[in-house]
């Protein structure tokens, strides 16, 4: 047994023998029924592996960094989100329009709350791996933690850069820093589709790759294989989450949606949908607008960067550990 589950099966020990003691308190004849309910559910929780230090500071000093760095392809989302004509050169430049720093505006909150987000990502996904057993449930339990995390962040974000491309139009009033409010089950949507590329697609992927190079699939994945593996994935995951982004985007960037009820939100975001990435030509038939294109480059390419980058944070992280015991 570890030391930490030592200390804590002492503690709870220590807590039954208190119990026992506390006669006026409780009832001395229902002691051995309340020891007997809670030790099986204690027994478990105690038996969990608590993640590795290596992922904790993978988590916490490597996503506030990667946060920061990847901020003006976040800030595109964003702006895209309330744009259906410019094409992804026009709305980088649109991010950079007043000047280069202006690409990183409101980079601070997100990065200082990107500490616990990646430590969900990292360290808290592997400890919800060893409770849950799996990685789709880990992956969902991950997801719904991150958004608590990150929604209060991530949404002053994206309203101060909404209102300084706005140049004194249309904008919004910065929402307080809540957990929760417009646009939350959007993100949550976003954040599993985004966090199963590098925990539940990377991996076969990365098998798939180790096929075509010609090595051995049954054994051990490189290193640059798993890198390509986690950046396809993170690719693929990132287009896929990208309407649930757009969505939240544009549910914390507009008045109608912020005043709105639940359902009118819901409403809002369908004829969203509808009017940002489809088209009735003159035949009367739908086709695809080129913004569906537009806005999945533009969220893969963040997806893909900075989760891809912190994968080989943590495996750097996790490798220089070991070497160094």
């Amino acid at each position: 047994r570890s030391p930490a589950y030592s200390n804590a099966k002492a503690m709870a020990d220590t807590g039954f023998a208190t119990a026992a003691a506390a006669g006026p308190v409780i009832n001395m004849a229902l002691q051995p029924n309340l020891q007997r309910i809670l030790q099986p559910i204690l027994q478990p929780i105690l038996q969990i592996s608590l993640p590795q230090p290596a992922l904790l500071l993978a988590g916490g000093f490597g996503g506030p960094l990667i946060i920061g760095a990847f901020t003006p392809l976040r800030n595109a989302c964003t702006l895209a989100s309330q744009d259906a004509t410019c094409n992804a050169r026009q709305i980088m430049g649109r991010v950079f329009s007043m000047g280069f720093r202006s690409g990183w505006t409101g980079a601070w909150t997100p990065a200082a709350a990107a500490a616990m987000q990646f430590t969900m990502l990292g360290p808290g996904y592997h400890l919800y791996l060893n409770l849950l057993g799996s990685p789709a449930p880990a992956v969902v339990a991950g997801a719904l933690t991150e958004t608590f995390i990150t929604y209060a962040s991530s949404t002053r974000n994206a309203q101060l850069m909404h209102n300084q491309a706005s140049a004194g139009r249309d904008t919004v009033p910065v929402r307080p820093m809540m957990p929760t409010g417009p646009g939350f089950t959007a993100l949550l949507l976003r954040n599993g589709a985004a966090m199963a590329g590098i925990r539940v697609i990377s991996d076969p992927l990365s098998r798939m790759l180790q096929w075509m190079v010609g090595a051995d699939t049954k054994g051990a994945v490189s290193p640059q294989v798993k890198t390509g593996g986690d950046f396809l994935a993170s690719v693929l995951c990132g287009a896929f989450s990208m309407p649930f982004n757009q969505i939240y985007n544009m549910q914390v960037t507009s008045a109608a949606c912020l005043n709105g009820t639940p359902m009118r939100r819901v409403t809002l975001a369908l004829r969203f949908l509808r009017s940002q990435y489809l088209e009735t030509t003159a035949s009367g038939s739908v086709r695809l607008r080129h913004t569906m294109l537009r806005d999945a480059l533009l969220r893969s390419s963040y997806i893909g960067c900075a989760y891809c980058s912190f994968a080989i944070v943590e495996r750097m992280a996790l490798h220089f550990a070991s070497n160094g015991k």
